[in-house]
């Protein structure tokens, strides 16, 4: 059979020696390293979800006391249902503290801010993040106007 001439014709070689591995092990050390990357990043994803997941609980708790606070007439009054409100809400195992920072009852301006604090201790203690202090802030109009004289 002739070959084209533009194409070599390719012959083919049969080598009789085994090739041998001069590698070995490497796959083993490759699992290992990538192991002791991997896990670390997994458990720093699950601190970072709850984080995520606290904070927004946190936005929800300020909004909820905000909410309280607008419907009162007086500073004392919007405190005091503030602190209430803060009182019904059902956290989890992860939250150490929740408190009230400040509640603004500004009247000129018609709104209340209520500043709420978090403490949470994260699932994954890692040696950098044992645990972490989330804020919220949340304003509400207020409802509850007092008669002018």
């Amino acid at each position: 059979m002739k070959s084209h001439p533009l194409r070599p014709k390719l012959e083919r070689t049969v080598s009789r020696k085994p090739r041998l591995r001069v590698c070995r092990g490497s796959a083993l050390v490759e699992a290992i390293i990538g192991i002791i990357i991997i896990i670390p990043i997994g458990l720093a994803a699950v601190d970072l979800a709850t984080i995520v997941s606290t904070s927004q609980s946190n936005q929800q708790i300020a909004e909820q006391a905000a909410r309280a606070a607008a419907c009162q007439r007086s500073q004392d009054g919007a405190q005091q249902a503030a602190e209430e409100s803060l009182e019904q809400n059902q956290t989890s195992n992860i939250v150490t503290s929740v408190t009230i920072d400040t509640v603004n009852y500004d009247l000129p301006h018609g709104q209340v801010t209520v500043s709420t604090n978090m403490q949470v201790r994260v699932p994954v203690p890692l040696p950098w993040l044992n645990e972490v202090n989330l804020s919220a802030d949340a304003m509400q109009p207020i409802v509850a106007f007092p008669a002018s004289i």
